[in-house]
């Protein structure tokens, strides 16, 4: 096994490819955004959260498929295990072919009863909201199919190539923008058949690459019996989780326009643009750290292991404080900025969703961690029978006429229960100890978080007007006496010099990319 100063190079190596991904995903996402919003309109941008959202209720299950894919994919790497790489990918290839046309089934018979019977949307509207149901569906099928030739991108560290699709992804997006403003056909359709174009295409170039690359993704036709069972029984335990994050995400979201309308949905959708376009960017260091995790468990380097998930976990959120700071305290004025007309609901959508985000950064790498194993019933058991009480509570307190931020706080609170009964699961499957991460992650992110929030905060009540430049006064503040507070109260000797050497490796590695 390579030494752990090779690993850590390579995250770091993998890191500066995600993150320029990440970069033109979040700018160009940020200027898409707007110019749909202003096309579409309030209520047709609504009606696309909304019914798009039923077809992502299903799409969650692509990531859990993904996780589950990756981490059989990984595993056989890290055994060194070549003979039965391929095996692996093959039969997850069928089990997605299967699952592909029994979700498609599902949406296009249960979907078309719910969205004309069920959901509030304006009656001139039903028609363009059906082609966004189809169109979403269509997409949905091809990326199902799609999802090993991604893990095997992943798994295989090929984050450089990983980072360029993403980036011909948004690219091919902006133009969408531009074909919107262009034709006097119905935006809302066109912006649906125009989506589901571009995931067709990046799935095919996924496919392409992989079978250019890794002769292990070379289809193959394989019935065994043991494998199928055991991938399956992971994955269905991995959908069952997506499951309920679905409801927690997609159902909270169809509550909401039950309950208060499509104009409500508009402003979901800008918050949840800025957690995907912030989830994204903050996840990149764990999705390069990822893969080491799994490789260690499947090696017996506990300590390693051990390491990666309390360092991993404390700088993804401290790297998620020097974007939320500044976003959650100067979000009215972003929003003005950004988008011009601005729903209502959208800001305080948008700081409740930066407040839900923090302890879900702390998640990540724990379900990960969880995942090495393999043996995840008892963990997704107990972690969704906690997680889908959000749903529940969400709905009991609308029904009750409780308001429509109500759903944020409850989530808030179940995600910081979840941190505590995910580390007494991980005590059992893995030896982690409970208390070595609260006294390395939760001592030392309390009294970080406290001070980076409170000194910008009160620069914050400077009499300004709402522009640019208190925003930028705001950033230019928070941003340096973050990282000041982080390197003094949040880090040990070790991990300073640890991000120092890392730092000046991935500039150095984006100068010799920008370059090129």
């Amino acid at each position: 096994m390579s030494s752990s100063k090779e690993k850590s190079n390579r995250i770091a190596k993998n890191t500066v490819f995600l993150y320029l991904r990440s970069v033109l995903t979040l700018i160009i996402g940020l200027y898409t955004s707007r110019v749909v919003l202003s096309t579409l309109g309030v209520e047709d941008y609504g009606v696309y959260i909304v019914v798009g959202g039923v077809v992502a209720m299903f799409s969650s299950f692509s990531g859990a498929l993904s996780s589950a894919i990756s981490r059989f994919l990984t595993y056989e790497l890290g055994r060194g295990s070549s003979n039965s790489l391929n095996k692996v990918f093959s039969t997850s290839v069928l089990i997605q072919l299967l699952l592909a046309v029994v979700i498609v089934l599902l949406i296009l018979f249960a979907g078309n009863w719910f969205l004309y019977t069920k959901m509030n949307i304006p009656a001139e509207r039903l028609d363009a909201a059906y082609w966004v149901l189809i169109c979403s569906t269509v997409t949905l099928g091809i990326s199902l199919v799609g999802i090993a030739y991604n893990a095997m991108i992943i798994a295989h560290e090929h984050m450089k190539a990983f980072a360029y699709i993403g980036m011909l992804n948004v690219c091919l997006k902006l133009g969408i923008v531009f074909l919107l403003t262009s034709f006097s056909f119905d935006s809302l359709k066109l912006y649906a058949v125009l989506l589901m174009v571009v995931s067709i295409i990046i799935q095919l170039i996924y496919v392409i690459y992989c079978r250019m690359n890794f002769s292990d993704s070379r289809l193959k036709f394989v019935w065994d019996t043991g494998l199928i069972k055991e991938m399956s029984s992971f994955a269905g335990w991995a959908l069952f989780s997506s499951s309920v994050a679905m409801m927690n995400t997609q159902g909270i979201n169809i509550l909401m326009n039950l309950f208060f309308g499509v104009a409500t949905n508009a402003a979901r959708g800008i918050a949840m643009q800025v957690e995907m376009s912030l989830t994204q960017f903050i996840g990149n260091f764990t999705t390069a750290m990822n893969p080491q995790v799994v490789k260690s468990y499947a090696a017996g380097d506990k300590s390693y292991m051990f390491q990666l998930i309390c360092s991993g976990s404390k700088l993804a959120y401290f790297m998620a404080l020097f974007f939320i700071i500044p976003l959650f305290i100067e979000a009215d004025t972003v929003l003005r900025l950004w988008l011009g007309e601005v729903p209502e609901y959208a800001t305080v959508f948008v700081r409740l969703t930066l407040l839900v985000m923090l302890p879900q950064v702390l998640a990540g790498i724990l379900a990960t961690a969880a995942m090495a194993t393999g043996n995840i019933r008892k963990y997704v058991l107990v972690v969704n029978g906690v997680s889908v009480s959000v749903f529940v509570f969400a709905w009991g307190l609308y029904f009750l006429g409780f308001s429509a931020e109500t759903a944020y706080f409850v989530h808030f609170l179940i995600r910081v229960l979840l941190i505590g009964v995910r580390l007494l699961l991980l005590k059992n499957m893995i030896g982690l100890s409970p208390m070595l991460y609260v006294r390395t992650v939760f001592f030392k992110i309390i009294p970080v978080s406290t001070l980076a929030f409170s000194i910008p905060l009160l620069v914050s009540l400077i009499p300004m007007d709402e522009s640019f430049w208190r925003v930028a006064l705001i950033t230019i503040v928070s941003v340096p006496t973050t990282a000041v507070i982080v390197s003094i109260l949040g880090l040990t000797k070790e991990e300073r010099l640890f991000v120092s050497e890392k730092f000046t490796l991935l500039k150095n590695k984006f100068s010799k990319v920008v370059k090129s």
